[in-house]
């Protein structure tokens, strides 16, 4: 089965959505203990509770790619009996410019209909790339995660 695909196109140049994506995900998706600035850079987000997830920066090729390795998962939810369902799987930001700006591809490898969580963390990602992310690029503000 096919990862969780999405893409956006917004008016911001690659190297500022790369920048929004890449430092400021607090601004559109959840809280993060840091930016990724360097590939090894690593940061932990939380979405309440005691679930937490730590991601490290694979690849960071500006104004192209970012690639985020999740190295630790904490998914705490009584709909899943594996805490642990996104580890080994990899969030991927791919930037091509676009005439209208920049087109974001968002692929959340591994993520596929057969995890437990598939259909909750899909909508989730509906809700942070499709629309929070698209606002935060637009210059309307995210609606980002509060916890």
């Amino acid at each position: 089965m096919s990862d969780y695909r999405s893409s956006i196109i917004c008016p911001a140049s690659p190297s500022q959505a790369y920048r929004d994506i890449a430092e400021e995900m607090g601004q559109w998706w959840t809280p993060m203990s840091a930016p990724f600035r360097k590939t090894g850079d690593r940061a932990k987000t939380k979405f309440g509770g005691d679930s937490y997830w730590v991601f490290e920066a694979r690849s960071l090729n500006e104004a192209k790619l970012i690639e985020l390795d999740c190295v630790e998962s904490h998914m705490v939810s009584d709909a899943l009996d594996d805490p642990e369902e996104w580890l080994g799987t990899r969030l991927v930001f791919e930037f091509n410019e676009d005439k209208a700006g920049t087109e974001i591809r968002f692929t959340h490898l591994g993520l596929t209909p057969q995890f437990d969580c598939y259909e909750i963390c899909k909508n989730g990602w509906d809700h942070y790339i499709l629309t929070s992310l698209k606002k935060y690029l637009d210059g309307l503000g995210g609606m980002p995660n509060s916890y």
